[in-house]
């Protein structure tokens, strides 16, 4: 539409009609349009890199930490009662990591609102 009113401004205008304000006008939109849509892509690609980093971070610590209850359980014996707790607390971090258990066994959910 921009196009066609820009390239036959001269005739519309010869048959009466002055285009001139509604094109400018209707160029800051569409050039607002497409700015606003190349920021949503930008920030779309960002989100999915933060997403793909956090999810890698959760799999580090998460294997880092299973690790060392299996450090701890191989060291205090796994019929231990913490190799018990920290056994547990896997299991839930597993399910949901964004839950968290302390070690006295109450459930504290760590979401951010």
């Amino acid at each position: 539409m921009l196009n066609i009113l820009t390239s036959c401004g001269d005739a519309v205008k010869a048959e009466g009609v002055d285009a001139t304000e509604r094109t400018a006008m209707l160029k800051a939109l569409v050039d607002a349009a497409f700015a606003a849509e190349d920021a949503q892509i930008r920030m779309t690609a960002e989100a999915r890199k933060a997403s793909a980093l956090s999810r890698s971070c959760a799999d580090e610590a998460y294997a880092a930490a299973s690790g060392m209850l299996d450090l701890v359980a191989g060291t205090i014996g796994k019929d231990s009662a913490l190799t018990r707790r920290l056994r547990k607390l896997r299991k839930e971090l597993s399910r949901d990591p964004a839950k968290t258990a302390p070690l006295d066994g109450s459930s504290v959910d760590t979401k951010i609102a």
